[in-house]
């Protein structure tokens, strides 16, 4: 079968739509959760004498490996659309009229910049620490 040079384009402008859809949705790549199981998980057996650097890097590997475990748990304790309730900015517990929204998750969580654990979820635009999450009964909606 042959395509015309304008339905080839116009083909190549909905993938491209669809990807940047996908991409908008924050949703994770299915190689992420391989990806952080490669972070050392001994780092007391890691050393390089010559490298004085070498423990700072294996403390941030760590602290990236555990960032990730921690999303991993979650992700599998609370799939998405699971109710949560939020604090955007501040718990209740450090801000007494903290915002609090009642939602469910919108996405996985992730590891957002290689320094905190997130989730995005709905009624909020932007991406919320897991440390600002709570789990409502229910389940999955």
């Amino acid at each position: 079968m042959t395509v015309n040079p304008i339905e080839r384009q116009q083909l190549v402008v909905r993938v491209d739509s669809a990807a940047m859809a996908e991409a908008y949705r924050h949703q994770p790549e299915p190689f992420e959760a391989e990806f952080a199981a490669l972070a050392c998980a001994h780092p007391e057996a890691c050393t390089c004498a010559e490298d004085p650097d070498w423990a700072s890097f294996i403390a941030r590997q760590t602290a990236l490996n555990n960032l990730w475990r921690q999303a991993a748990a979650f992700n599998a304790a609370h799939p998405v659309g699971s109710p949560v309730t939020a604090y955007p900015g501040a718990r209740p517990e450090d801000v007494a009229d903290a915002t609090r929204i009642d939602t469910t998750t919108r996405s996985r969580a992730t590891v957002l910049g290689g320094h905190t654990a997130v989730v995005w979820v709905n009624g909020h635009s932007a991406c919320i620490a897991l440390s600002h999450i709570d789990a409502r009964p229910g389940g999955a909606a």
